[in-house]
């Protein structure tokens, strides 16, 4: 008995792993299915943003970073379909070693069923049922054999539909097979066209860049020029950040100084407004204090900190900080074609671009949205006569620049992807890219890892 529990036991622990693997590989499956797919509608908006870009005359620079992340994708999708074909090599082995075992099934049955039949009919030569059944002994003997007769009827009748059910289990995973093994050959099709076509988009970009190459003196003064303006921006929004931090330290300060205020009995319209200065309310505290003591009353001191945010603020803040890695996007469709940090400019070898955020290019007539709730801090135009919008999320900030036209104005409450303006498209170089970054009080950090994954 405890032998046939405990090969029970395995038995059904067997199946549970048979069954979790399943699921897993299943779920493996599924995810690159859904990669594949979003790595192929990225190389199709790359597709798109090349057409706005290769209208303009002087397009071939501004294709040039598209170009260099559409290869990047193409090489992921590539690598996508190679997993997928691991993983469907291992379902086609899985079903291939099924089928053989049914296979053996089924003509084991066909075998044993074959056997009854001949013995039935060597046995129907010998007697008759009805003999069988008259020669019994007595009555209880007949009914013990018509019992037989009619068990070995009913145990025919199962072999046979034993034998159906095997051989229709066998015939489905055959068809399951072929189609596996179709799937296969259209993915190593597909696998062997997008590396055909990668080395045609690499041979085209190196062509691009080597023409190029030859306008380098020319095209490093240009990038000195917008590296020059970029500077006097980058500038602006760091002086306007601490303009901003300042602002809510203020308010900070000033709320904690009125709560003192009133924790000491002076009311607010009344003892002072929002015109009495700190000084001043400060001094009124002190004489509220003076007149306490004299009173014989007590005075409990107020802990006041040099600096901290509002309450909202502080909660906003820490909800920003938790959605890190789940951010939405700040348009809804785009790729990045400049990331963060010192980066060689790819035609331009002697310029090194420090980028203090990321470039997210996108179609043609595209929207911003917050990337979180907010408040709007400030609306700026920019030296290249765009604009740009700043959100304050608590301690955090982020800017959304290169717009052409705002839908939000200072001190305007936002909410996560509400749209706050169209993302600006340069008709001299056919490209609609957004710059977006990313600021913790005032140090600026890469924005991309804070982004939900796609």
């Amino acid at each position: 008995m405890a032998k046939c529990a405990r090969f029970f036991l395995v038995l059904l622990l067997g199946l549970a792993m048979g069954f979790g693997a399943q699921a897993q590989n299943n779920n493996r499956k599924e995810k690159l299915q859904q990669l594949k797919i979003r790595l192929q509608d990225e190389i199709e908006l790359a597709n798109k943003i090349l057409s706005d870009t290769r209208k303009s005359q002087n397009s071939s620079l501004g294709a040039i970073e598209t170009v260099e992340q559409k290869l990047k994708l193409r090489q992921d999708l590539i690598r996508t379909i190679d997993r997928e074909l691991e993983i469907l090599d291992k379902d086609i082995e899985e079903l291939e070693t099924e089928v053989d075992t049914l296979q053996q099934r089924v003509e084991k049955l066909k075998e044993e069923y074959a056997r009854m039949i001949q013995q039935a009919y060597k046995s129907q030569n010998k007697y008759s049922r009805l003999m069988f059944l008259l020669s019994s002994r007595d009555f209880n003997q007949a009914l013990r054999r018509l019992e037989y007769l009619k068990q070995y009827s009913e145990f025919r009748r199962r072999q046979v539909e034993e034998v159906k059910k095997q051989q229709n289990e066998l015939n489905e995973k055959i068809a399951e097979l072929g189609r596996q093994k179709t799937r296969k050959a259209a993915l190593r099709g597909q696998m062997e066209k997008e590396k055909q076509t990668l080395v045609s988009e690499k041979e085209s970009q190196e062509k691009s860049i080597a023409e190029l190459q030859a306008r380098e003196k020319e095209i490093t003064k240009e990038l000195k020029e917008k590296q020059t303006e970029a500077k006097k921006l980058e500038n602006e929004i760091q002086r306007i950040i601490a303009a901003e931090i300042r602002r809510a330290r203020e308010q900070a300060i000033r709320r904690q100084i009125e709560d003192e205020a009133k924790q000491m009995g002076l009311i607010s319209g009344k003892d002072f407004n929002n015109r009495t200065t700190n000084d001043a309310l400060k001094d009124l505290i002190n004489q509220k204090k003076k007149e306490l003591s004299a009173a014989n009353k007590p005075v409990e001191e107020a802990n006041i900190p040099a600096y901290n945010l509002t309450p909202e603020a502080t909660r906003l803040a820490a909800n920003f900080a938790a959605n890190k890695s789940r951010l939405p996007w700040p348009v809804e469709r785009g790729l990045v074609v400049a990331k963060f940090g010192p980066q060689q400019h790819p035609v331009a070898k002697s310029v090194i671009i420090n980028n203090n955020g990321i470039d997210i290019a996108t179609e043609r007539g595209s929207k911003a949205r917050a990337a979180f709730d907010g408040e709007v801090s400030r609306v700026i135009r920019t030296p290249g006569a765009a604009l740009a919008v700043f959100i304050r999320h608590g301690n955090y900030f982020t800017v959304y620049n290169n717009l052409s036209e705002v839908y939000v104005k200072q001190g305007d409450m936002v909410k996560s992807k509400q749209e706050i303006g169209s993302v600006f498209f340069n008709e001299l170089e056919g490209k609609t890219v957004l710059h977006f970054e990313l600021w913790k009080e005032l140090d600026v950090v890469d924005p991309l890892p804070w982004l939900a994954g796609k």
